[in-house]
């Protein structure tokens, strides 16, 4: 049996907000969106590990043109900085929902934007799009630029490492580098085993397309670049197929209340940090037999260069804490980033899970942009108001964010 509650009955602190049903609105400026997720590719398999990529098509939602200069020097007119931030990346990831958990289990490294086409299609902006003076260097106002998955999973990628996800600064020239020697290495990597139907009875899954481009971010519409699309396994070939439309301006993990309304999902929000550095937290709770409660949590880093190292969750009182558990999603290709798990540790009433900090571990498995960690445990106290902390890993003001979470009163009763 599940339920949902009153979204507006909640009082929050104001560095966490609700998430709104609607899409997230221009501030003015360049605004570049994900309007379609377009197709897939299977490259195959190597050591038990599949490749995919993933097809987008951009819209420029906004109210000015987009750079989009490639690195031989597109824009070399002098019009447009040619250090940094002239062209979007792209990044590709899959999700899977499995017995009411909801996980990312693949993620890609970076397309590099390198021409817009600037084409007109129905359904982005008013359906006109305005051609911008650079051409094919810019996206226009209401113009479309199509990735299929060919050219999104065509190597050379770009590392994630080198971009930061608020400001869409990267280096000039990219570094690149990298394995290519197995079909997955820079393209979206899966375990087969997370995808495979024996292994996965009644699994959903959902493919994601996210942009990071600098000019969109430094005018404060870096919040909305991402959307997700479902996507079916076949049980032979493994290759992937859409189920539904793309679901636009929208990460993936805001599916999860959709395919569970008992989940509730908030914003985390760094505060004072320019451009909005943002996290998403969603909560379900179950409740499994008398007495013992059920807690999942999923962290999605939406933009944050500064990223998360440590997430705690204190009841207030007394609370006896089994069944930790934590999952993410590793770097892969030769980044720099250590895939060490985050450790665990419970007081009287809080748990908490940690990587190593960022001195003198500035390559730790800290919650980077484009990816999402999930966190478990049963408890003996029910869903009471409770505290979360998200510590920031990078060093900055602040330190961490707390974030207030309001007692759950409608809940999954799983022993009905």
């Amino acid at each position: 049996m599940f339920s949902s509650i009153s979204r507006g009955a909640r009082g929050l602190l104001a560095s966490v907000a609700l998430l709104s049903s609607a899409a997230a609105v221009a501030a003015g400026g360049p605004d570049v969106t994900v309007f379609a997720l377009s197709d897939t590719q299977n490259y195959g398999v190597s050591g038990g590990i599949r490749g995919y990529s993933i097809g987008t098509t951009s819209c420029n939602i906004g109210t000015a043109p987009l750079n989009w200069c490639d690195e031989a020097g597109g824009c070399s007119n002098g019009v447009i900085n040619l250090t940094s931030r002239q062209h979007p990346v792209i990044a590709q990831n899959i999700y899977r929902f499995k017995d009411g958990r909801f996980e990312q289990i693949g993620a890609s490294w970076l397309k590099h934007g390198f021409l817009s086409l600037n084409n007109t299609s129905a359904g982005c902006g008013n359906g006109s799009c305005q051609i911008p003076p650079l051409g094919g260097s810019q996206l226009g106002v209401g113009c479309t630029d199509p990735y299929g998955a060919g050219l999104n999973g065509s190597r050379p990628l770009g590392r994630r490492s080198e971009v930061n996800g608020a400001t869409g600064d990267f280096p000039f020239p990219i570094g690149g580098g990298g394995a290519t020697s197995a079909v997955w290495n820079q393209r979206v990597a899966v375990a087969e085993s997370d995808l495979a139907p024996a292994n996965n009875p009644g699994a959903r899954y959902f493919a994601e397309g996210h942009y990071i481009a600098g000019d969109d971010g430094l005018a404060g519409n870096g919040l909305n670049n991402a959307s997700y699309r479902e996507v079916t396994v076949n049980a032979t070939s493994f290759n992937l197929s859409f189920s539904g439309a793309t679901v636009r301006e929208r990460a993936a993990i805001q599916a999860w209340p959709v395919l569970d309304p008992s989940v509730q999902l908030f914003n985390v929000d760094i505060p004072g940090s320019e451009p909005l550095e943002r996290f998403h937290l969603a909560r379900k709770v179950t409740q499994v037999s008398p007495g013992l409660w059920r807690y999942e949590f999923a962290i999605h880093n939406m933009n944050s260069d500064r990223g998360a190292d440590r997430f705690s969750i204190d009841f207030g009182v007394p609370t006896t804490f089994s069944g930790v558990g934590f999952k993410d999603v590793n770097a892969h290709s030769n980044e720099p980033y250590d895939t060490t798990d985050w450790g665990n540790s419970v007081t009287a009433t809080a748990v908490q899970w940690q990587a190593a900090a960022f001195t003198p571990a500035q390559d730790a498995n800290a919650l980077r942009w484009g990816t999402m960690y999930n966190f478990w445990f049963e408890a003996t106290s029910p869903p009471v108001a409770t505290t979360g902390v998200l510590r920031i890993f990078k060093p900055g003001t602040p330190t961490e964010v707390t974030i207030a979470l309001p007692a759950e009163t409608l809940f999954a009763n799983g022993f009905e």
